[in-house]
């Protein structure tokens, strides 16, 4: 795994690919789809210039049956409300901190050859990441490989990623009411504005209870960043940057928040199109698709940048899943594809309705090592996956007007 160790490529320049690539398509066209024989013919994939490995099928038995998964169905009982981190409190903080922290500890004990071990969520993801998985039936070397960034596929593919593995926490703490709860890091309350109505704490630091260096939600390969107490995350952060670049110096909270608000505010705007929020279509017979101009909004602000904040492992892909804090950020990002679903003005009808997308098709292990087909229509609605989200302060980014034009450029990357 030494090409692994090579992890810290910013989230933002993953790919080689020109624009001018994106449009040699077969002329297949049809959904994506994912199979025993994606695993089986998995191969290295690439970060820019270097080659990675990271199959998951080399340590696992891929002699099985697939079960389709169907939400009502196949749901837990029970509906589960993912709760804002930042306003547990007491003995609601306590215990769900020592829950969280048993999961990952029995989670990271787990052997290798376990689906369900961090190791290989680590490898799940990084093998839909780079490239590793070439289309059934197509050749490697004509780059018809998959990329679950960069295009429409990154909502969805992410929502049941992050779904199976709440499920795979709460098989191992024998607790089917376990709830992974999200990082509210849009939140940008500056002390100045109060609700009555759910959470209403700022969200925008690092959460405590993955802080910890002595607990297995920490990650030390995250940056110092990470632990300068008081100092909120920059939603505006820099891509392509090095550590020695003033660009990068810390925001202190009246800086901050202003830029946030006003990323979250154009993040999450109505587009004129599907894919100014989606991302361009990737459909089978497309080329991978290249970073820097196939994401949609949500994507590139506040995603991308929040992973070149947090540093270490999630800066990359190869190694991002590796951090426990993946899963809460990761839960907050599918809480705002929701969030942006309600906000109206036709938003609903911008959600793409193309059959290559609601039938495109993934699979992925569950709690009880059964590996499951999904299609994206599957997850459209989180009701169905039997969970819905704390209301928080989405205000302090829905109505910010007051543009200081600060960030506005830089959260226009060029859409082909």
């Amino acid at each position: 795994m030494e090409s692994r160790s090579k992890a810290h490529v910013s989230w933002c320049i993953l790919l080689e690919i020109t624009v001018a690539v994106l449009f040699c398509s077969n002329a297949q066209a049809a959904p994506l789809k994912i199979t025993l024989d994606t695993y089986r013919n998995c191969i290295d994939g690439s970060i820019l210039s270097f080659s990675v490995s990271c199959c998951p099928g080399v340590e696992l038995d891929l002699n099985v049956t697939v079960v389709d998964f169907i939400p009502k169905r196949d749901r837990l009982s029970g509906h589960r409300i993912r709760k804002a981190l930042q306003c547990l409190t007491g003995e609601e903080l306590r215990t769900y901190t020592e829950k969280l922290t048993r999961a990952y500890e029995l989670m990271r004990a787990l052997p290798s050859s376990d689906p369900r071990s961090l190791h290989q969520q680590e490898l799940t993801h990084c093998a839909h990441g780079t490239g590793s998985f070439v289309q059934d039936g197509l050749k490697a070397d004509s780059n018809f490989t998959l990329d679950i960034h960069s295009s429409w596929i990154f909502l969805p593919w992410h929502r049941m990623f992050i779904y199976f593995h709440e499920r795979i926490l709460q098989k191992l703490l024998d607790d089917p009411t376990f709830t992974l709860h999200f990082w509210n890091f849009d939140n940008g309350l500056d002390g100045r504005t109060s609700s009555t109505e759910g959470c209403s704490e700022p969200g925008h630091f690092f959460p405590g209870i993955y802080n910890d260096n002595s607990t297995s939600t920490f990650e030390p390969s995250r940056s110092n960043r990470t632990r300068v107490l008081n100092v909120p995350i920059d939603l505006t952060f820099p891509v392509m940057f090095s550590e020695a670049d003033p660009a990068v110096a810390l925001r202190c909270v009246n800086e901050a928040v202003p830029r946030n608000r006003e990323a979250m505010h154009l993040a999450m705007q109505k587009g004129r199109v599907s894919r100014d929020f989606f991302g361009i279509p990737f459909r089978y017979g497309d080329v991978r698709p290249p970073m820097l101009v196939g994401g949609g909004s949500l994507e590139y602000f506040p995603h991308n940048s929040l992973h070149d904040w947090v540093g270490g492992f999630m800066r990359t892909p190869l190694r991002a899943t590796g951090d426990p804090v993946f899963y809460p950020a990761h839960a907050n990002v599918d809480r705002l594809w929701d969030v942006w679903m309600k906000l109206g003005d036709g938003r609903e009808l911008l959600q793409p309705t193309d059959p290559d997308w609601l039938d495109a098709e993934f699979l992925l292990w569950d709690e009880n090592r059964v590996l499951r087909r999904l299609k994206v229509k599957d997850v459209l609605n989180i009701a169905d996956l039997g969970y819905s989200y704390e209301k928080v302060y989405d205000a302090s980014w829905i109505f910010w007007q007051n543009s200081t034009g600060l960030v506005s450029s830089a959260m226009a990357p060029t859409q082909p």
